[in-house]
């Protein structure tokens, strides 16, 4: 089976030269905690609320992607490669991404997701760091709790997340969500990680917003963190 072809979509080709081409970018594996987020963040989404319509329940899982046998076969792969700190192939990480992208929901999957990829990067990161973190002063355990969180949007996101006294702000050079959705429409998903990361590791409460884009032509995708009450 190819990558990404249990979903029904065939490797992708990009038209625009400003992306990294595609076998180069191809090169690159992509931590097996990103399409994990998505397809367990489909799956919550799709799940029936208790809403006293048991009976309907049958029938509506038999209409809801994220809670097929196919996803559910997929998000236990992944989570078997994320335990071993595994990767994937890049275009079936992107396929996952359009998967996500072609729902009426696609904003709500990808900030679901996000978050949800922001914590298995941080239950992975280093114990010691992420206990001495917890335990220290204030100051102290921010400044730890930063470079755990720049550690692990480096290693899990292949992002560059950077805390400093005027604030976070974070680069990606040339996501997957880009390359999946070139318009942008996927960029949700990392601004949300980068802001569950935050609000984690250093207590931040706010959001990130995203000032820079690959999808309006601009040299990379960028974030930065506006703190609640600074919009």
């Amino acid at each position: 089976m190819s990558p990404g072809s249990s979903f029904g979509y065939s490797n992708p080709r990009w038209t625009d030269c400003s992306l990294t081409p595609l076998a180069q970018f191809s090169s690159l594996p992509v931590h097996a905690i990103i399409p994990l987020s998505l397809l367990e963040a489909l799956r919550n989404l799709d799940t029936p609320v208790e809403d006293g319509l048991e009976e309907l329940a049958g029938e509506i899982v038999s209409k809801r992607l994220g809670l097929s046998a196919t996803v559910a076969a997929q998000i236990n792969r992944y989570q078997d490669a994320a335990k071993r700190d595994g990767r994937v192939a890049t275009d079936e990480a992107i396929a996952v991404f359009r998967l996500a992208s072609r729902r009426p929901d696609a904003q709500l999957v990808f900030a679901d997701a996000g978050r949800r990829a922001a914590r298995y990067a941080a239950r992975s990161s280093a114990l010691p760091a992420r206990a001495l973190a917890q335990v220290t002063p204030s100051g102290m355990g921010k400044a730890i709790g930063a470079r755990v969180a720049t550690n692990a949007a480096r290693r899990v996101l292949n992002a560059s997340l950077r805390v400093g006294a005027d604030g976070a702000v974070a680069q990606v050079p040339s996501p997957l969500s880009i390359h999946a959705v070139p318009d942008g429409g996927a960029c949700s998903f990392y601004g949300a990680a980068f802001g569950e990361l935050l609000r984690m590791m250093t207590g931040f409460e706010g959001l990130m917003v995203h000032d820079r884009c690959r999808g309006r032509g601009e040299d990379a995708c960028h974030w930065r963190a506006m703190p609640v009450g600074g919009y």
